[in-house]
């Protein structure tokens, strides 16, 4: 099974240190549970893209400092790449950024939220169709995001979120997965973020909470269901 990367954003220098670029954290996330996929990457904030949707098995989308909105080629581009991707049936996988990117190339709409930022350790409910992809009824996870998806895409099924995120998982007819909260990133990675701050809106108090509540949460559940969004055949 042949696997890309597709990279949304490189993390700032100084914090490649701690775990890595994006494709690395994606890849030490989902290998214990996808043994046998080769992984590539590919740089898609740097206009790269795959020739044709078909050159790979699957395709995974990361994060990103950038907003899924936003009027820039490349996240255009991608877009339409992850539509074309959905409707050949090859399985799209998607976190935070991705998450948001495929709602949109699937006719949803993302907005910053209302309430502001979700950072840190979060906490979200399951619906029966999520406790069928998860095997639980509540997902602890790390968050760090504004944005966040304002409208569902047609044929969405919502599988977990929160009062603050209603849509935090989504998937797609079993050929795409995604969810806002960031199962790739270590507490080390998410408290450099926070205290980075990288626009400057994150309000010290929060951080402040965020930061003593920072905790690993084991992400064995979420790759297990990423796998099997790629070893099971789509629906058609």
């Amino acid at each position: 099974m042949r696997l890309c990367i597709l990279e949304a954003d490189t993390p700032a220098p100084d914090l490649l240190g701690i775990a890595g670029t994006y494709a690395d954290m994606f890849e030490n996330w989902l290998r214990p549970s996808l043994p046998g996929a080769e992984f590539s990457r590919m740089p898609v904030h740097a206009g790269e893209l795959p020739e044709s949707v078909g050159d790979y098995d699957g395709y995974l989308i990361t994060g990103s400092l950038f907003s899924a909105y936003e009027d820039l080629p490349w996240i255009h581009n991608l877009q339409a790449f992850a539509l074309r991707a959905f409707n050949d049936a090859i399985p799209i996988g998607g976190v935070c950024f991705g998450h948001q990117l495929i709602a949109e190339a699937l006719g949803g709409h993302v907005a910053p939220c209302n309430q502001g930022w979700a950072i840190g350790k979060t906490e979200y409910q399951t619906t029966p169709d999520g406790t069928a992809w998860f095997g639980q009824e509540a997902i602890h996870a790390l968050s760090f995001h504004r944005d966040q998806i304002v409208t569902l895409p047609p044929g969405a099924t919502p599988l977990a979120g929160n009062a603050h995120c209603p849509w935090a998982a989504l998937a797609y007819a079993g050929r795409a997965l995604s969810v806002q909260f960031h199962p790739e990133f270590s507490p080390e990675y998410i408290a450099a973020l926070i205290r980075r701050n990288p626009d400057g809106t994150i309000l010290p108090e929060q951080a402040d909470l965020a930061l003593k509540d920072m905790v690993h949460e084991s992400n064995d559940v979420m790759s297990q269901a990423f796998s099997r969004l790629f070893e099971v055949p789509p629906a058609s």
